[in-house]
């Protein structure tokens, strides 16, 4: 049996002790007591003392049982002091108590029982004579008898420490297995998160970085701010127009926690001239609805930013370039269609669409430029008239309608021309994707704030990815490109830059049955709309 209990020698060296202590006062009381047996069995002890300091010092955890001998012989001892000094010191007869706890503690039931036999026979042994009286008997019987419950309370507590120990080196093992598993958790999440491009930063509910990633701190380094809820408000902060300054003091963690910042948000970080985009959501760790910490997700987007504006500044100056020369193709081929002889007119002709085509297309693209760029302020006008005349204009250029017309007259502040632009393009898309004779609606709604226009089409409808890019520059479906369907990409993303530009928005949901529906949100006016026959000059589409 593999014991570490069976070698700890506290039992011995408190019997040691004991031992001298009792020497030490019949040295001083009567020293006659001490006798040659009494000498012996003094010496047996502190050698067993002696033995048991080099046991465990080398800690032997192997074939332990044999150190039963130690204790067993100890009680032995006990035999010529009790002997000596029992009538002088009757607490002499406890030392027994020792070993019989060291045997009922560290070693198997028979052996504790063999040592209870022998520290009961010790008081016979000291006698020298048989009891001869049943009293005599009774007081002989009545030492192993106790001692037995001692050592059988001593067992029952020895049992109970044991198992106690088991589930406690147990749960050891399963904390130190758990302790592993989330060392090695922590290890691969850090890597996860070095490995994103986005930085990732866990504050706990007192405001300490739990966890920051790579990417963190290189935007921390390069825009100069610290990664920390805790800010002075000196940071260089600003709005998306790289001049409006945001004040960052020690309020952020509160306003992270009242969910002021969980929509994404884009700012510029450092001095304007050496300036840093980040887009980043900062929301609560809840736990049980309860706060425990905090989480920032950000992205350094400035090439993505600066590589759009490179685009956008490209296309202006493509498109300027392109209006002069198309100008003056359009001027000689309405000159050379006016002289033209017959049987070359059919050729003037289509050099003049195509050019008027291209024009459109280079219109258009400028239009969405300035779009994005320039809120206008201009309206109200009514709603119903304007698609009305939207409607008209597209009868009158030979589009076959199919249009049904849902709701009554309403005031938007918006532009006339700007609403009709809008509407121009959005029936445009809705005819294009829509099967042939199939009807369009159009369903005017009118609120206490806002006017809703819904144009919904007969098509086969979009994806959800599908209508989350539809409002980006040049995109188009894989539909629309595998019909070879003729445009940019770039009606919808006009639509939406105007109605944005006057406090709107254009946003694309499943039609009530199939198709798209897209949904055209205007603010409402205070005023009556002027005269609408005459629309306002603003810039849109030919």
């Amino acid at each position: 049996m593999l014991s570490r209990p069976q070698i700890q020698p506290y039992a011995q060296l408190l019997l040691g002790a004991s031992a001298a202590m009792v020497t030490t006062t019949v040295a001083v009381v009567e020293p006659a007591r001490i006798t040659g047996a009494y000498i012996v069995g003094l010496a047996v002890i502190g050698a067993a003392c002696v033995a048991m300091v080099v046991v465990w010092h080398y800690k032997p955890t192997r074939g332990t049982v044999w150190v039963c001998i130690v204790p067993l012989a100890a009680i032995l001892a006990c035999a010529p002091l009790r002997s000596g000094a029992i009538d002088l010191l009757p607490v002499t007869g406890m030392l027994v108590i020792f070993p019989i706890a060291w045997l009922a503690f560290a070693f198997p039931p028979l052996v504790t029982a063999l040592g209870v036999v022998m520290a009961g026979l010790l008081p016979l042994a000291s006698s020298r004579s048989v009891p001869t009286s049943m009293g005599e008997w009774a007081s002989l019987l009545t030492v192993p008898a106790l001692l037995g419950m001692f050592a059988i309370g001593s067992r029952f507590v020895a049992v109970d420490l044991d198992r106690n120990r088991r589930r406690a080196r147990r749960a050891t093992r399963r904390l130190a297995q758990a302790l592993d598993s989330s060392h090695r958790a922590d290890a691969a999440l850090q890597q996860v998160m070095d490995t994103s491009p986005e930085a990732i930063v866990v504050f706990e509910d007192d405001g300490t970085v739990l966890l920051a990633n790579a990417p963190a701190h290189r935007l921390s380094q390069r825009a100069g701010i610290p990664i920390s809820l805790e800010q002075d408000g000196r940071a260089s902060v600003y709005e998306e127009d790289r001049v409006t300054p945001i004040v960052v003091g020690s309020g952020l963690h509160d306003d992270i926690l009242a969910g002021e910042l969980a929509d994404p948000r884009l700012v510029w970080l450092g001095e304007p001239g050496d300036q840093v985009a980040v887009r980043f959501v900062a929301r609560p760790i809840a736990l049980d609805d309860e706060p425990i910490g905090v989480l920032v997700v950000a992205q350094d987007i400035t090439e993505l930013i600066e590589a759009v504006d490179v685009r956008d500044r490209f296309l202006d100056t493509v498109g300027h370039e392109l209006r002069t020369p198309l100008t003056v193709i359009l001027g000689n081929a309405e000159l050379a269609l006016a002289g033209a002889m017959p049987e070359h007119t059919d050729r003037w002709e289509t050099i003049q669409r195509a050019a008027e085509r291209l024009e459109h297309t280079v219109e258009l693209m400028l239009a969405t430029g300035r779009a994005h760029a320039t809120p206008r302020g201009a309206g109200p006008c009514d709603v119903r008239v304007v698609v009305d005349r939207a409607l008209a204009e597209e009868a009158a250029e030979g589009v076959a309608s199919a249009v049904t017309v849902h709701g009554s007259a309403a005031d938007a502040r918006i532009g006339a021309r700007d609403l009709q632009a809008i509407l121009l393009e959005l029936l445009h898309n809705a005819r294009q994707v829509s099967p042939s004779g199939a009807p369009i609606s159009i369903a005017l709604t009118t609120t206490a704030d806002e006017i809703e226009i819904a144009v919904s089409d007969a098509g086969p409808g979009m994806s959800v990815a599908e209508r989350r890019q539809a409002f980006q520059r040049f995109y188009r479906t894989a539909r629309s490109r595998r019909s070879a369907d003729q445009g940019l990409g770039l009606g919808l993303s006009l639509a939406r830059g105007l109605a944005q530009a006057h406090g709107g928005d254009v946003q694309l949901t499943p039609g009530p049955t199939q198709g798209t529906t897209a949904l055209i949100r205007l603010p409402r006016a205070a005023a009556p709309a002027a005269d609408p026959s005459r629309l306002d000059p603003v810039t849109t589409v030919p």
